[in-house]
């Protein structure tokens, strides 16, 4: 018990020291090309990859096994988890509403939300569609990833974005809600750990993309165009262009990247 819960804190532990070292990621002037950083991409990717490999036998289903076994499961313990995932997100528009300025005001920040909770929400829900893995209470096969993981992630990152570069303690506060969000859905029985740490990693990157895209799709809106070219600090040539998709009655958002 001791070694799995410790497990978790190390991966915890191993997201903070991200956090600290991406303060800057984002510019604050929409009017300025963006600067895509690859490496902001290695922890999403690490949570994801790492989650996916636990579908099927191997180590890290063999560990959410053992979590599982070790919290002994008699259903449904508590329910504060199904609340965590809005306090991230909560927060960072209560402090705008306060006075207290973050990178965006609320209309923006509004615009950076609506394209990472698209992403978020068309890569849990499709995933979860493709994917039968049966939750460890046996109830569905809906497990994978972890929805409210990845929308408390999504939130934690978003606080962290909007907030961090003010107090390294938004960011703490609003990581350790997700991670406390993530041990809760294992605890009450509804997600292995492997769903967690996928809902962890789409949760970041939908965020992270959020903040990376919506300049740019302002910028074609209210510029009546459907493709930017911009060029970063290395002086490489983008091509963006979007699409609204619907498929099986969902709206999703299709992007064309040319590097």
């Amino acid at each position: 018990m001791k070694k799995h819960l410790l497990l978790y804190v190390v991966v915890a532990l191993f997201i903070f020291p991200k956090i600290y070292g991406q303060q800057s990621d984002f510019s604050l002037n929409l009017n300025e090309p963006l600067e895509f950083k690859h490496e902001s991409l290695l922890l999403p990717t690490f949570l994801i990859a790492s989650g996916a490999f636990g579908i099927r036998k191997g180590p890290i289903r063999d560990l959410s096994v053992e979590i599982r076994e070790s919290l002994k499961p008699d259903g449904s313990k508590v329910t504060v988890d199904d609340y965590l995932p809005a306090v991230g997100i909560a927060s960072a528009y209560g402090l705008e509403f306060t006075g207290y300025k973050g990178r965006y005001d609320w209309k923006n920040k509004t615009g950076v939300l609506l394209v990472s909770g698209l992403f978020m929400y068309s890569s849990v829900r499709i995933t979860k569609n493709n994917i039968s893995a049966r939750r460890p209470s046996g109830r569905s096969v809906s497990t994978f990833p972890s929805g409210h993981t990845a929308l408390t992630f999504m939130g934690a990152e978003f606080l962290h974005q909007e907030y961090g570069h003010r107090s390294i303690w938004f960011s703490i506060g609003g990581y350790s809600i997700a991670t406390l969000t993530g041990f809760l859905r294992i605890y009450n029985d509804k997600h292995w750990f492997n769903d967690v740490l996928a809902g962890a990693g789409i949760g970041i990157l939908s965020t992270k993309l959020g903040y990376w895209l919506y300049p740019m799709i302002k910028n074609i809106i209210f510029k009546d165009k459907n493709k930017v070219e911009y060029s970063s600090q290395s002086k490489k040539s983008y091509t963006i262009q979007f699409a609204p998709i619907v498929k099986n009655n969902e709206l999703q958002l299709g992007a064309y990247i040319q590097f």
